[in-house]
């Protein structure tokens, strides 16, 4: 139909081609030298230190934040009433439970107004969602989780490029911050997301989480001194909490 108007349609031209076609020719279908040169440009575009992790979706890289963070069974992880059901998913995948707070009506965000009444003895960490690109309160959101200890992992697969105060979203001093680049997102690589840290910590127990706990990737291990057949799986217990 002529008049249909499509949700997204990406923006490929012949310089996309042409990288996927390299990449194929290339022998590295998974994550290696371009993987590693996307984390490092992307790190340098959001500023302030931070380390990216690139991960086959948002979701994933929701896991693994709340994993490292220390988000475990029978704890609590506050978020809005209003976004995608990965979110509140991940939450579960931990043995956690999701904990909902409505959103202000003007903004379609969390309302930080009734953020801290869903605040208990079992809350671990508050992740707020930036609809649409618009920027939640940060500054009342951190505020809150600062007093009462609590992590924050924004969920920002709306929010690239957005700022607030002047900052990109993912260089504010939330714990971790996870893009999206699935395919109606603003940077699409198909699937594919990407967690933002300051914390050297978490950003470690992402990296090697995110291969089932092996302490090297393929391209670490073929461009390493060390001998390129050996890694460890590390314990699966969190040394971030």
């Amino acid at each position: 139909m002529r008049d249909f108007l499509p949700y997204a349609v990406p923006d490929v031209g012949e310089e996309e081609i042409a990288e996927v076609v390299e990449s194929l020719r290339s022998g590295w279908l998974t994550t290696g030298p371009k993987t590693k040169r996307f984390e490092n440009d992307f790190a340098e575009f959001v500023g302030h230190g931070v380390e990216a992790i690139a991960v086959n979706s948002a979701t994933a890289g929701l896991h693994l934040a709340l994993e490292a963070i220390g988000v475990g069974p029978d704890t609590e992880v506050i978020t809005t009433t209003y976004t995608f059901t990965a979110t509140a998913e991940v939450v579960r995948y931990l043995g956690a439970h999701p904990v909902f707070v409505d959103i202000d009506p003007d903004t379609l965000n969390m309302d930080v107004a009734q953020l801290e009444a869903a605040i208990t003895p079992r809350t671990r960490a508050i992740v707020p969602v930036h609809v649409a690109g618009l920027p939640c309160d940060m500054d009342a959101i951190l505020a809150i989780a600062k007093r009462h200890g609590l992590r924050v992992v924004e969920d920002a697969a709306h929010a690239l490029p957005a700022t607030w105060r002047g900052k990109l979203i993912g260089a504010l001093d939330s714990d971790v911050t996870v893009f999206s680049f699935y395919a109606t997102k603003t940077l699409v690589t198909g699937e594919g997301g990407m967690v933002v840290t300051h914390d050297h910590r978490i950003a470690k127990r992402c990296r090697i989480m995110r291969l089932h706990g092996i302490d090297r990737d393929a391209f670490d291990r073929y461009t390493s001194t060390r001998p390129s057949w050996y890694y460890e799986v590390v314990p699966p217990v969190s040394s971030t909490t």
